[in-house]
């Protein structure tokens, strides 16, 4: 099921990550779509600044509040 409470928050990756079309470098800024659970992971579809929508790993990215995975602790 799609989670569309984090859609339209400002994010950054926080290494680069590797894509179908090569790599986005760190720190590329862009806006959270939804999330959604696969296999007991988070998914994030992200609209990057650079151009690029992919869907990433919850540890990809970093918002202004920090770390996604630590944002509830």
């Amino acid at each position: 099921m799609l989670d569309r409470s984090l859609g339209g928050l400002r994010c950054h990756t926080a290494r680069p990550i590797a894509h179908h079309g090569g790599y986005l470098p760190r720190k590329v800024a862009g806006t959270i779509r939804y999330t959604t659970e696969n296999l007991g992971r988070t998914l994030m579809r992200v609209d990057f600044d650079s151009g690029q929508s992919l869907i990433v790993l919850q540890d990809d990215v970093v918002y202004d509040g920090g770390d996604f995975g630590r944002r509830d602790a």
